[in-house]
């Protein structure tokens, strides 16, 4: 009888341990993904502030640039406002977590 309840909960610990194991491997795939995408968006901006430095220089002469200029500008606010929530976001996230602990 004990063999048979040693036998299950070393079963269910093989069990336990790989669903650990698997979840810990998707959360480590995600946080590249997100961290690789957070490389291509600061990539991006810095484009954006070179476009914007450029732009300066020339606004007197071109219309349609400085449209643009705008709009690239108000693009860098909604992506500073996004990465803030999402950092907030992942904070409250990480807390939770701790909590349960």
């Amino acid at each position: 009888m004990a063999d048979t309840v040693l036998s299950m909960a070393r079963s269910m610990l093989v069990g336990a341990i790989s669903i650990a194991a698997s979840a810990a491997a998707a959360e480590m795939s995600l946080l590249i993904g997100v961290q690789q995408d957070i490389w291509f968006i600061k990539d991006e901006l810095e484009t954006m502030q070179a476009f914007l430095v450029a732009a300066e220089a020339m606004k007197e002469k071109d219309m349609l640039l400085k449209v643009w200029a705008e709009q690239v500008r108000d693009l860098s606010y909604n992506i500073e406002d996004c990465l803030g929530e999402f950092m907030v976001h992942v904070a409250s996230q990480t807390l939770s977590q701790e909590l349960k602990k």
